[in-house]
C-alpha cells in the first residue's frame, strides 16, 4: 500500500501541473481517509520507501484524525537525520484494530486522547493475540541512552479484545504502575512482559496527584499523566462493564469504557457507532454517511 501511495503521488505531482492540485487531494482522501476518520495499516514492523517518506506518510495519514479504521502501527522511526514530531497523534480517540508501537527511537508517544482500542483485528505473535504491542523501542546502534521512556496514554480506558505485550523496551517507565485489569476487562493476566519489557531499575515515580488507595498509577511524569482508576465490581454474568454490582447493573453490550445506566443511551462511549443518543452496532437504514463513530443523515 505504501509503495502504491508513493507511485500514485509521483504521477499526480506531474499531472497536477496540467490538471491542478485538487486531484492529489482527492486521491489522498481515498487512501488515508478524510474528516475525523482515517484508515490504518496492516504491515506490522515493515515499511516501504525511505525513512523520510515513511514519516511523511504517517503524518499525512493521521494528521487531524480522531477515528482510525483499522490498525494503528507506529514503527520504524529511528533515523538520526529526521526531527520527529508526533504531536499529530494526539487527536486520535478510537482505533478499531490493534495498536503496534515498535522500532522507535523516541522518548514518548503522545497518544494522549486515545480512549478505546477495539482490536477487531489483533496482532498475533507465537499464537497469542494482542490488542496493544510495544516492542523494540531502544535506540538502534551504540547509543543505549535513547529510546521510548513514556507511553503517554492517560485517556486509555479500554482494550476490548486481546492482551497487552511489552518486550525489549529497556528505557520504558511507568507501565508497571498501570492497573491493566481495568483497561482489559474480563481477561486473567492481561499483560505479557517479555525480555527487557520495561526499565526495572528506574527511579522515576508517579506524581503524588496520581495516588489512589495508597498506590500511584500513571503513564508518565506529571499530574496530567495519571491513570484515573475505578475498580467496579461487576456481577459475574455481566458480559462487559457495569454501573452497579448486581446483575441488573450491567452495561448494554453496545457500550465501551463504561456506562451510567442499562440502556444503549447510557454509554460513556460507544463500542461501534452512535446514532443520535444511542450506541448501535451499525448505522440505521437510510444513513449512508458517517464520520468516525457518528452516523450522519444524508
Amino acid at each position: 500500500m505504501e509503495f502504491l501511495v508513493k507511485f500514485v503521488s509521483v504521477v499526480l505531482l506531474f499531472a497536477s501541473s496540467v490538471l491542478g492540485v485538487e486531484i492529489i487531494s482527492v486521491v489522498e482522501q481515498s487512501v488515508f481517509g478524510q474528516g475525523d476518520e482515517c484508515y490504518g495499516t496492516h504491515v506490522g514492523f515493515g515499511y516501504s520507501g525511505t525513512p523520510e517518506f515513511h514519516y511523511e506518510s504517517l503524518l499525512r495519514r493521521y494528521r487531524g484524525c480522531k477515528h482510525v479504521e483499522g490498525n494503528l502501527e507506529i514503527t520504524n522511526l529511528q533515523s538520526d537525520q529526521i526531527s520527529y514530531d508526533l504531536s499529530f497523534l494526539s487527536t486520535i480517540e478510537v482505533v478499531t484494530g490493534y495498536v503496534l508501537l515498535g522500532l522507535l527511537d523516541l522518548e514518548s508517544i503522545p497518544l494522549t486522547n486515545l480512549k478505546l482500542i477495539r482490536a477487531d483485528n489483533m496482532f498475533n505473535i507465537m499464537g497469542e493475540d494482542y490488542g496493544l504491542v510495544v516492542a523494540f523501542t531502544d535506540a538502534a546502534g551504540e547509543n543505549k541512552n535513547r529510546g521510548l521512556r513514556e507511553l503517554q496514554l492517560p485517556s486509555l480506558k479500554e482494550i476490548s479484545r486481546g492482551r497487552v505485550l511489552f518486550m525489549q523496551n529497556p528505557l520504558l517507565n511507568f507501565v508497571n504502575t498501570i492497573a491493566w485489569n481495568v483497561i482489559v476487562p474480563g481477561v486473567t493476566n492481561p499483560v505479557t512482559y517479555g525480555d527487557s519489557a520495561y526499565n526495572t531499575t528506574s527511579l522515576e515515580v508517579c506524581d503524588p496527584a496520581c495516588e489512589n488507595g495508597n498506590q500511584r498509577f500513571c503513564w508518565g511524569r506529571g499530574p496530567k499523566m495519571c491513570q484515573i482508576v475505578h475498580f467496579p465490581i461487576c456481577d459475574e454474568l455481566c458480559p462487559g462493564r457495569c454501573y452497579d454490582s448486581t446483575i441488573v447493573g450491567c452495561c448494554h453490550p453496545e457500550c465501551a469504557v463504561g456506562c451510567t445506566g442499562p440502556s444503549n443511551s447510557d454509554c460513556l462511549m460507544c463500542k461501534y457507532f452512535k446514532a443520535g443518543e444511542a450506541c448501535v452496532s451499525s448505522c440505521p437504514g437510510g444513513v449512508s454517511v458517517r464520520n468516525g463513530q457518528d452516523c450522519l443523515e444524508d
